[in-house]
């Protein structure tokens, strides 16, 4: 038995909801939730991994504001029912990654039956974000627990303090706002690659495999330049990677809109062994090992 992704889908932004993180996430709820064929009353775990509040805004938690807006058990838990747990989680880019590594002990424990993961990037708006770097994008992931060999198989986490200015994402008060910065060295790709390649490295000794055993690698971030740095020091050919056609990077979204690409265009059911991996500021490295179910 084992924690299995039952669905994946991702919200693009438009020109009524671009300018909206909190939007974006609720589109991308809603519509993971749909296609698992789940409602909302159905989700006992809600975690929101996005960064980027409408506004800036810290309180209160997204994930809460989420589950609101998805009727997601909205009113106090009752006798013979269940209320729906949500809260936030900072990880940057390893956020989603974090969030499934929480569902999974929650769904071990056997405490929950459906959890969301979900996350956004958008710009926070009304000048609170100058040269915001990333696309409007939302994603959710719902997994749940099933019989078989099939779902996730093991995570592994690993920080490397010495090169936690590579990237950063800081609010400050400037001139009466609270302004966010983002500051990104330009070797972050070359730098994080190889450090991401060690995390994963220990996670498939762990699973007693080798790189030639992995089929798909779904990565975060999904430049170029991380992408095309990670295979050498994986060990795993390019082609394995998944690329996602995009010219503005997204974020925290990242890794559940390649794993949504996965999923379209089937290369996700074809793989016995798929590594999910993905670098963030910190510097931050997460993975985990997805065998996916047999169509």
């Amino acid at each position: 038995m084992a924690t299995t992704i039952e669905a994946v889908a991702v919200a693009a932004g438009g020109l009524l909801r671009q300018r909206s993180g909190r939007k974006l996430a609720d589109a991308a709820a809603a519509a993971c939730l749909d296609r698992a064929g789940l409602t909302g009353d159905d989700v006992d775990l809600l975690i929101n991994t996005g960064l980027y509040h409408d506004r800036n805004l810290g309180e209160p938690a997204l994930a809460a504001l989420i589950q609101s807006d998805i009727d997601a058990n909205p009113q106090d838990p009752h006798p013979g029912g269940h209320g729906t747990f949500s809260f936030d989680i900072a990880n940057g880019a390893c956020g989603m990654l974090t969030g499934l590594r929480v569902a999974d002990g929650f769904l071990r424990a056997g405490t929950i039956r459906h959890a969301v993961i979900v996350a956004s990037d958008a710009n926070p708006g009304r000048r609170m974000a100058p040269h915001f770097p990333f696309a409007p994008a939302g994603a959710a992931i719902v997994c749940g627990w099933h019989e078989g060999s099939a779902g996730l198989a093991g995570f592994r986490f690993g920080s490397r303090p010495a090169d936690s200015d590579l990237f950063r994402a800081l609010v400050g008060f400037d001139h009466g706002r609270n302004r966010l910065r983002i500051e990104q060295h330009p070797d972050f790709a070359d730098r994080a690659a190889p450090w991401a390649a060690k995390v994963a490295a220990g996670l498939l000794a762990d699973s007693q495999l080798t790189p030639s055993d992995i089929d798909l690698v779904v990565a975060n971030p999904l430049t170029a330049e991380f992408l095309d740095s990670l295979p050498a020091h994986l060990g795993v050919p390019r082609d394995r990677m998944v690329t996602v056609d995009t010219t503005t990077p997204v974020h925290t979204a990242g890794l559940a809109v390649a794993l949504h690409e996965a999923w379209q265009d089937g290369r996700l059911d074809n793989a016995s062994n798929v590594l999910l991996v993905s670098a963030g500021a910190g510097l931050t490295v997460a993975a985990a090992l997805h065998r996916p179910s047999v169509p």
